[in-house]
């Protein structure tokens, strides 16, 4: 079932991000797979995206490319799923960690997004609005803190307080921006979830890619520019911050 709609997905060659790109493209949505090395995705290529950009959120320049590449592109949904984990306790976590996981999980995120306003823009005005999803993590509720995750959990509690300015500043262009705590996922980042993540009395169980992206697209399918700058998790519960 074609659509003339257009998703862009960060960190598409794996994981959450490559569920998304082969459930996108079932719907018939224009998929555009952004990845740090196009040449090393061929998971990625096998499902043939509508186009593959190279797109290192680590990297400025390397952004502001992938956006002038894409000039013209009318982009109704981004889904900033790019990120990267360092499990860092009271003990072990360094500056050198913590400035990394900030960089990446926070200003990439918020780079990528300013440097494709103007394609969502043109979404919105071509079908009445556009969604940038984040893609964050229940250890950046400040509220839900549970204690370690000392850069990973400051980095994501940062993504959500930038995705909150965003939502403000955007809402007036018919542009919403939401926060989405994906799950506890079996990938490659989380060691395909083997061991089981405990948070006081709760002991929680990975989740596949097809669970997660699954229950996340029918979160998104119900968002409305009336509730932008939420938090919400996969299951479409909405977290406090």
């Amino acid at each position: 079932m074609a659509t003339n709609k257009t998703v862009l997905i960060t960190g598409s060659n794996r994981g959450i991000g490559l569920q998304f790109v082969q459930e996108y493209k079932k719907l018939g949505w224009n998929v555009i797979a952004a990845v740090r090395d196009p040449t090393a995705a061929d998971k990625l290529n096998a499902f043939a995206p509508y186009k593959v950009v190279q797109l290192d959120i680590g990297d400025e320049a390397s952004v502001l490319s992938a956006a002038k590449e894409l000039d013209g592109e009318a982009i109704d949904l981004l889904i900033n799923n790019a990120g990267i984990i360092i499990r860092d306790e009271l003990a072990s976590a360094t500056k050198a960690n913590m400035l990394k996981l900030f960089e990446v999980n926070s200003v990439g995120p918020f780079l990528v997004t300013r440097a494709f306003i103007p394609h969502l823009k043109a979404a919105a005005v071509k079908n009445g609005s556009a969604n940038v999803i984040q893609v964050s993590s229940l250890v950046g509720s400040i509220s839900l803190c549970a204690g370690n995750y000392y850069g990973y959990g400051t980095s994501k509690a940062a993504l959500n307080m930038i995705s909150s300015s965003l939502a403000i500043d955007l809402k007036g262009d018919n542009v919403g921006v939401f926060v989405l705590h994906p799950g506890y996922v079996a990938t490659d980042m989380t060691g395909g979830g083997a061991v089981d993540i405990v948070r006081g009395d709760e002991v929680i169980k990975a989740i596949s890619t097809e669970k997660c992206v699954g229950d996340m697209m029918s979160v998104i399918n119900k968002l409305t520019l009336a509730e932008t700058g939420k938090y919400y998790s996969y299951t479409g519960e909405a977290l406090p911050w």
